[in-house]
């Protein structure tokens, strides 16, 4: 079996780099999504807001 290396880790290389890199960009893609789709309030309200005001009990 070959030895394990240990990891040097850069000082400038934050360690949580890639976790906040991916959800910085589904964010981007999240928005950019809402700008530029015609039906992007209906899918919102259809999806995500209605579900949620159900949950909460409210209309």
């Amino acid at each position: 079996m070959k030895e394990k290396k240990p990891l040097n880790l850069d000082p400038n290389y934050p360690e949580n780099f890639w976790p906040k890199l991916i959800t910085l960009l589904s964010a981007g893609a999240f928005i950019y999504w809402v700008r530029t789709s015609p039906n992007a309030d209906a899918t919102l309200h259809t999806f995500l807001i209605d579900p949620i005001q159900q949950k909460l009990g409210s209309s």
